[in-house]
């Protein structure tokens, strides 16, 4: 087992207490949060007692402890004090020992053992989040390779169309690199909507406390806005964008706009922090299906064939639709070339093509408007088409919407 008193007076009578115990070998005293982590990760230890006052210790802390099997047992003044077992259960911690009863700790360290996981959420009447009442809500995570393939523009645009169809619709920005939703749809970044989320996350409040961190855009649009400088990335701690997604999934159609990294540095095992591209894998692994984002040109194609293949192997049977963008004449192929090429090197749900409109981004992006505020255009009806793919349910909506657009321009040519 491990330990982590943080500096508590019952560290002493909790290491009288378990030297004694015939079952119990007590590998190392931790030092902070960060070197307990990296403890569990070498797979020596099953235990860790702890305080619940650790800093820096909350439930993503306690979700990497129990993906390196290491179970948690707390102990604390009064394990029937109301915020105790309310801050207990938001940490995922069932095993509680009062500090006056700390001549039974070693039992209750062999017991967790032995009971594993079927404890927890049983003993503090604590339980998991009710599914959608719909469960009719997906998270379409949006990527591509390096090389500005249109990811955010695509996002955006998909996120808009979506809540112009009348569906709830939640933008997330969990680009760890770049992440630029904010400057697409002109939202001053005051706070990070993610790295707020994160905190809550960690803290056990996000479902509370969620639509504060949410900036709305319109009745049916809003935004989690990204890292405000690429460099905070290390704050949004492992398993945080999961917690996130999945909370908004209960309340709302997700489009995610990630990351174009995909390797897992290996090393981020061995400590706290996660790895850089933790945030879109995360995004990928959550999502109902990936929405791929690759530019026309030849280097875009080259590098959109490596990384479906990438994908693929990182994803296993996750659907993966592809959007080929700034397709142009000028090019000299056709899209059947193209889509020769695509389909050669991954099974994909759907291949479409998206027609370049430099003039209508660049007004979109100048205004901090999404591409529908400025116009229809083929641009625009090669986005709906998408939509109409992924999420088939909000086509009525879609073509209610066209038909009162059509009578209501009739309407005023009758005017006239």
């Amino acid at each position: 087992m491990l330990l982590l008193a943080s500096g508590a007076a019952w560290e002493s009578q909790a290491l009288e207490s378990l030297s004694g115990a015939p079952d119990v070998v007590v590998l190392k005293r931790c030092v902070d949060v960060d070197d307990l982590l990296a403890s569990a990760g070498t797979g020596q230890a099953h235990v860790v007692v702890l305080s619940l006052d650790a800093p820096g210790l909350d439930a993503s802390a306690v979700a990497h402890l129990r993906r390196h099997a290491v179970r948690p047992v707390a102990v604390v003044p009064d394990p029937a004090h109301g915020e105790t077992v309310a801050r207990a259960g938001r940490l995922d911690i069932a095993t509680l020992v009062p500090v006056a009863g700390l001549a039974s700790l070693a039992e209750a360290v062999t017991s967790v053992e032995d009971l594993g996981d079927t404890r927890i959420r049983d003993e503090l009447d604590v339980q998991p989040p009710e599914p959608s009442a719909s469960g009719t809500h997906r998270v379409v995570a949006v990527w591509g390779p390096a090389g500005a393939p249109g990811r955010t523009t695509v996002a955006t645009a998909v996120a808009a169309e979506l809540a112009r169809r009348r569906a709830s619709t939640l933008l997330v920005d969990a680009d760890p690199w770049a992440g630029s939703v904010s400057q697409h749809l002109g939202i001053l970044e005051e706070v990070s909507g993610v790295l707020s989320a994160a905190r809550l996350a960690g803290s056990g409040q996000l479902r509370e406390r969620f639509t504060s961190v949410r900036r709305a855009v319109d009745e049916h649009l809003s935004v989690l806005t990204g890292l405000p400088r690429a460099d905070r990335w290390v704050e949004v701690r492992a398993g945080a964008v999961t917690d996130i997604l999945e909370l908004a999934r209960e309340q709302a159609h997700v489009v995610v706009d990630t990351g174009f990294g995909l390797e897992q540095d290996r090393g981020s095992d061995f400590g706290a922090a996660p790895a850089r591209n933790t945030m879109t894998l995360e995004s990928l692994d959550v999502a109902d299906e990936v929405l791929v984002v690759g530019s026309a040109d030849p280097v875009g194609l080259s590098r959109l064939a490596r990384g479906l293949v990438e994908l693929r192997e990182l994803t296993g049977g996750l659907p993966v639709r592809v959007a080929v963008n700034r397709m142009r004449p000028t090019l000299g192929w056709s899209e059947k070339d193209i889509a020769g090429m695509v389909e050669g090197f991954a099974r994909i749900s759907g291949l479409h093509f998206l027609p370049d409109d430099r003039a209508a981004v660049d007004r979109a992006l100048v205004g901090g408007r999404s591409l529908l505020e400025v116009g229809e255009t083929a641009l625009t009806r090669g986005m709906a088409g998408l939509v109409d793919a992924m999420f088939p349910a909000t086509m009525a909506a879609a073509a209610d919407r066209r038909t009162g657009l059509r009578r209501r321009r009739a309407g005023r040519a009758r005017r006239r």
